[in-house]
């Protein structure tokens, strides 16, 4: 109980009623994302239940689904809420017709967002990964979905740089594949370092570097 008698609940104007309600639902589902995603990553995906979530949010099951239909509707939650959804759907409509940069730069540039999106969400892309490798089907397809539309949206851009001569290679399907697994792979190898994370949270600057020169690399080895 909030302390507030249900007549004197009635007597707000309605605007105000719903303004206490919104308030409180954007912080419960907060606070569900929060447990569910410190759970996925501490006890696994499938041995993660929805009780477990409720408890460690302090609410009840009646209320996590409220806001989400399953388990998994809130691992897909966490993805878009994340930034992951928008960001690939950024990559997906970029009109090609605008792109004034060199392939250099644009690839080195979604390489480098990419990495610092995955970076500040050590957490679910821990979820990802780890629950994927050990074939968890649920991680295992939300993993592939993102890595696949990730892909698919770097060969558009990559076949539009073949097509104005920019680059010699004409397989841009398996050349954005290289680019994606390229930087996914630095990202899970820097996981696995014993080092400190930087203090600010900032991508490490050996990470960065590596990247950086990989792209060059790929892309100079097919540059025109």
């Amino acid at each position: 109980m909030d302390g507030t008698t249900t007549a004197a609940r009635d007597s707000l104007p309605p605007t105000a009623r719903r303004t206490r309600k919104l308030r409180r639902g954007p912080l419960t589902r907060t606070q569900i994302l929060d447990a569910a995603l410190k759970l996925f990553s501490e006890k696994g995906f499938a041995r993660t239940s929805v009780r477990d979530i409720a408890q460690a949010a302090g609410i009840t099951d009646a209320a996590i689904y409220y806001h989400f239909e399953s388990k998994r509707d809130l691992l897909e939650a966490l993805i878009e809420e994340r930034g992951f959804t928008s960001a690939i759907e950024g990559l997906e409509r970029a009109e090609m017709h605008e792109l004034t940069i060199g392939p250099l730069e644009a690839i080195s540039g979604i390489a480098a967002s990419a990495l610092a999106l995955m970076y500040a969400n050590r957490d679910l892309m821990k979820v990802l990964l780890v629950q994927a490798i050990a074939e968890d089907p649920v991680a295992m397809e939300e993993y592939r979905m993102l890595v696949t539309r990730w892909t698919r949206a770097e060969a558009r851009m990559l076949k539009h740089y073949m097509d104005r001569g920019a680059l010699s290679s004409d397989d841009a399907d398996e050349l954005a594949k290289q680019l994606v697994m390229t930087v996914v792979g630095a990202f899970a190898d820097c996981m696995m370092s014993p080092a400190e994370p930087p203090a600010d949270g900032a991508v490490p600057p050996d990470l960065t570097r590596h990247i950086e020169i990989a792209m060059r690399h790929i892309v100079n080895g097919i540059a025109v």
